[in-house]
């Protein structure tokens, strides 16, 4: 049995739900930058994430993009609150601009992995 024919038979043993993450998966792997060379990032090996982690540091490149985002900062504010260079964080900007559908996928898979242990997502709301 071929690589193809291996595939094929587990994907037709997922449930449609995980079929679709699946073919989701490789959407993103095929829309990804054809840059393969980062200076400051690089794929942790022993991580299930494919996303890109700042060199030598156990942060993500999204994590450095979403607090710029989230807080409204510029990118100078952003290396100099993480201590890290200008261009690590202009570079991780780049890198999450162009692998947004890889990391919708990921937070998607984290996401549902954290509801399957029961841990909650939401603010409980008191009354």
């Amino acid at each position: 049995m071929n690589t193809e024919q291996v595939l094929l038979n587990k994907w037709r043993n997922l449930t449609s739900h995980k079929q679709q993450e699946v073919l989701d998966f490789i959407d993103s792997l095929g829309s990804q930058s054809s840059q393969t060379e980062w200076q400051y990032l690089e794929q942790r090996p022993s991580s299930w994430r494919k996303q890109l982690y700042l060199k030598g540091r156990r942060l993500k490149a999204f994590d450095l993009w979403a607090n710029m985002m989230a807080n409204e900062m510029t990118s100078e504010e952003v290396a100099d609150n993480w201590d890290v260079p200008l261009e690590a964080v202009r570079e991780s900007i780049r890198y999450c601009e162009t692998h947004q559908d890889l990391l919708k996928q990921e937070a998607l898979i984290e996401r549902r992995h954290l509801e399957e242990r029961g841990i909650p997502l939401e603010p409980k709301i008191t009354s």
